[in-house]
């Protein structure tokens, strides 16, 4: 058991291929070589998704950075700490030319 741990542990992140293991010949069952057919099919189709997916990833990635850069100024601005708010000041009057009524 701690050989196959060993053994585990000196190899590298691989993922192993599936189309790898078996090639069908001239003399296999019909239906292992539409097997065959399908699990290649699936395979390619696997691999296709993983790059179109990495590829989004790759263009979502560059974007947001564009965007960050075209944006930086105000989302510092935005991220700056806030003056106090400002007190509002007097007026001269003490208001009561407004509150006096018909008089």
């Amino acid at each position: 058991m701690e050989k196959d741990k060993k053994i585990e542990e000196s190899k590298p992140d691989e993922i192993e291929d599936p189309m790898d293991r078996w090639i069908p010949t001239k003399s296999t069952n019909p239906l292992e070589y539409e097997l065959y057919k399908l699990q290649s099919w699936m395979h390619l189709c696997t691999k296709r998704y993983m790059k179109k997916k990495q590829r989004l990833q790759d263009q979502f990635l560059q974007e947001r950075e564009e965007i960050l850069k075209k944006y930086e100024a105000k989302i510092q601005e935005l991220e700056a700490p806030s003056s106090p708010p400002r007190k509002k000041a007097k007026g001269n009057s003490s208001g009561d030319e407004f509150s006096r009524r018909g008089v």
